[in-house]
């Protein structure tokens, strides 16, 4: 697979690539730091129960997760990864190759509760319990959320365009994963939104027809920010864990190659 063609995939047909895997050594790295925040967050939150949730691990998270207030615990800057992580992982291979492939690129800024932490790398992961379905969100482009949360001018500039990429950290390949529309970012989709408890929720509006992408652990998923895609619930036996980056382009350099 040439880059050139990779790079087709993911801004021209079908908005999407899954052809760059983590190597061996990088995923026994993301499964451990992200196993260790978890574990921490957890034992601070729950400390009279430190052998139950150290004898669960972080895929069995949803026989133990009744211990604490799920949604409350796990905001997103409890499941932001450290800055020293960060430095890691732009010096793994894959994040390497991407640079390759793709061309210079910023992560974008860590961004929660409607704070913006200039100069701090947003690289964060989630949690998604079997058969929970408010732990997925709503089909979306990523773009919607760039303006609905005015990200142009609190982290972007007017001609930043982005690409996500998503990793499976620990999954079930065909029973949990992420959602998508392919060709969606070639159209116009109906979506509006509404203030819950003071930040923005987003909600679509119209009928698509999503497939599930079949990823094993460590095989991303890369796709543009107008492409449709979601969580699907997780219809497997243990915590579904993922890993997001969002990749910057000044100026529209990218659609330009």
């Amino acid at each position: 697979m040439t880059y050139d063609k990779i790079i087709e995939k993911v801004i021209v047909n079908p908005g999407f690539s899954t052809d760059i895997s983590l190597n061996h050594e990088e995923l026994d790295y993301l499964r451990g730091k992200i196993a260790k925040q978890w574990l921490e967050v957890f034992l601070r939150e729950a400390p009279c129960n430190a052998k139950e949730i150290r004898d669960a691990g972080i895929i069995k998270y949803h026989e133990v997760s009744y211990l604490i207030d799920h949604n409350k615990v796990w905001n997103k800057s409890n499941r932001c990864l450290s800055q020293d992580v960060v430095i890691e992982i732009e010096s793994m291979p894959f994040f390497k190759k991407l640079l390759k492939i793709f061309g210079d690129f910023n992560i974008s800024d860590v961004a929660y509760d409607g704070e913006v932490i200039k100069g701090s790398k947003e690289v964060y992961w989630r949690l998604v319990r079997p058969g929970v379905s408010s732990d997925v969100g709503t089909l979306h482009a990523d773009k919607w959320f760039h303006e609905i949360l005015d990200f142009k001018s609190k982290i972007f500039n007017e001609k930043t365009y982005t690409l996500k990429v998503w990793i499976p950290i620990f999954c079930e390949p065909g029973k949990n994963g992420l959602l998508i529309v392919p060709n969606s970012h070639n159209r116009d989709w109906k979506y509006s939104s509404k203030l819950v408890e003071g930040i923005p929720k987003l909600i679509f509006e119209d009928k698509a027809d999503p497939v599930l992408i079949e990823t094993p652990p460590g095989n991303m998923i890369i796709f543009n920010e107008s492409i449709l895609h979601g969580g699907a619930i997780n219809m497997g036996q243990e915590t579904r864990i993922s890993l997001e980056i969002t990749m910057c382009f000044e100026n529209n350099l990218l659609l330009e190659k």
